[in-house]
């Protein structure tokens, strides 16, 4: 099991889009900023940027902030499988934004930080606070706008309110996207996800217990699958973490925990298992880049909270010897790697009150990353002038599952006009088929490990 697990715990390594986009809609370049904004003769980076264009005459300009961190903006486009983009998720804001795309430092198109040459790169300056200092960059030379909404998904929401806090003035909108104000959802990994399911099963009664009874017949080794495969509960709960992401994903687990607790068996557990089996030398997989396990040793690791976490109470199923030995360690053993050995943590709550601009925050209610107690903290600390948008049956990834509700939603809240239409939210039953197909147990998983890589959000 020790190469399939090790599989769960990878990044799909085509992490740059390789689709073109259409010049009719795309403009795209790079933009030159110095690798250390404080030391003028630095080494510069590029920073690849896309602008998708407005059909409006005099459009305002709206900035896409992506989740990771170490991940491009891949996310954000549609692929249609024949090498170019689809519709965007978001391209129904054209009607009045031009709405940029970026990389942030070290990934995708823009200057990458490889392992190569982490000893030749001041590793220090690829955080969040120099992404928001490349953004104010694109806004002064490509964008040339005073102001500009902001977008962040994820860790990209991180991102957004650091540089609304840094560039209050230059924030006309603020959207923040399943996100959290401080590090806690690193060190809380496995309380978030505990408590979670238990939510979860208010939509889906019995998920809770189910998955109980599973990880314990796991450890019984009252489990069988097709591979004879040996899985442990540990394994199981790393195995099944890249489904957490979506609310359709937390159904697939549903059903697999049920066919397991009363049968000891699941067909979708045996299709998940072949679908990974003989590619765990592919080229598909990598190690996770550099950037993810940076960013989260040197703002997210921090070790006097995990030291609280660890003498506090314990959780389950995601309990602390699974946050220790399959998200902890690893970033410990980059941190050692690469001699990092300050910590600047990432937590603005008590600056919040700083952010102007007029803002809205969307949070799935059963996002396990991000719960949605952080959105109404980061709501309590901006205060008035925010909103908060809970979005029925979705997870961490509601401007894909609700798409036509979320983005109409945040166009409502850019344009001004509040409600606005009343956009259709998808139900419970259309996420709850059981009909599921080897190519979407697949694709779901690979995604969730594209958008998760066990805590790189």
């Amino acid at each position: 099991m020790k190469k399939i697990l090790t599989c769960c715990l990878l990044l799909l390594a085509s992490t740059c889009f390789s689709a073109i986009p259409s010049p009719h809609i795309y403009e795209w370049g790079k933009l030159t900023v110095p690798e250390n904004y404080s030391y003028a003769p630095s080494q510069k980076l590029q920073i690849y940027w896309e602008k998708l264009k407005s059909n409006s005459s005099s459009p305002e300009a709206i900035v896409m902030i992506n989740g990771g961190p170490g991940m491009p903006h891949d996310g954000f486009h549609r692929d249609t499988g024949e090498g170019t983009y689809g519709k965007d998720w978001f391209y129904a804001l054209r009607t009045d934004f031009d709405v940029y795309y970026f990389d942030q430092r070290g990934t995708g198109e823009s200057s990458t930080l490889s392992y190569d040459i982490l000893e030749r790169r001041n590793i220090r300056l690829y955080g969040t606070e120099n992404i928001c200092r490349d953004i104010e960059e694109l806004r002064k030379n490509v964008i040339r706008k005073d102001k500009i909404a902001v977008l962040g998904e994820s860790y990209g929401g991180m991102v957004a309110l650091t540089y609304a806090i840094m560039y209050p003035d230059r924030v006309s909108k603020l959207i923040i996207h399943d996100s959290s104000p401080s590090n806690e959802y690193f060190t809380h990994m496995h309380k978030n996800f505990s408590e979670m399911l238990a939510v979860l099963d208010s939509d889906l009664p019995g998920v809770r217990q189910n998955m109980l009874t599973t990880i314990q017949k796991f450890d019984n080794n009252e489990v069988t699958n097709a591979y004879n495969i040996a899985v442990t509960g540990r394994d199981f709960l790393s195995l099944i973490l890249n489904y957490t992401y979506s609310f359709r994903g937390q159904i697939i687990i549903a059903y697999m925990v049920q066919d397991i607790a009363t049968q000891g068996r699941s067909d979708i557990l045996d299709a998940l298992l072949g679908s990974i089996i003989g590619r765990e030398d592919s080229p598909a997989f990598m190690a996770l880049p550099p950037t993810i396990l940076l960013v989260q040793s040197h703002e997210m690791l921090d070790e006097k909270a995990i030291a609280g976490v660890a003498a506090g109470a314990d959780y389950q199923p995601w309990n602390y010897d699974w946050l220790e030995n399959n998200v902890l360690q690893a970033r410990r053993e980059f941190r050692d790697y690469v001699r990092l050995s300050e910590f600047n943590g990432f937590n603005v709550i008590s600056r919040l009150g700083q952010i102007k601009a007029p803002t809205l925050v969307l949070v799935g209610k059963t996002d396990f990353i991000c719960p949605p107690s952080y959105a109404q903290t980061i709501k309590n600390g901006i205060g008035s002038h925010c909103r908060l948008l809970t979005i029925e049956n979705s997870a961490h990834s509601g401007f894909i599952e609700q798409n036509e509700y979320v983005v109409g939603k945040i166009r409502n809240f850019l344009i001004g006009h509040w409600p606005g239409y009343d956009y259709r939210e998808k139900s419970l039953i259309d996420f709850s088929s059981r009909n599921i197909t080897a190519e979407e147990l697949q694709q779901l998983w690979l995604e969730g490990a594209r958008r998760l890589a066990v805590g790189g959000f």
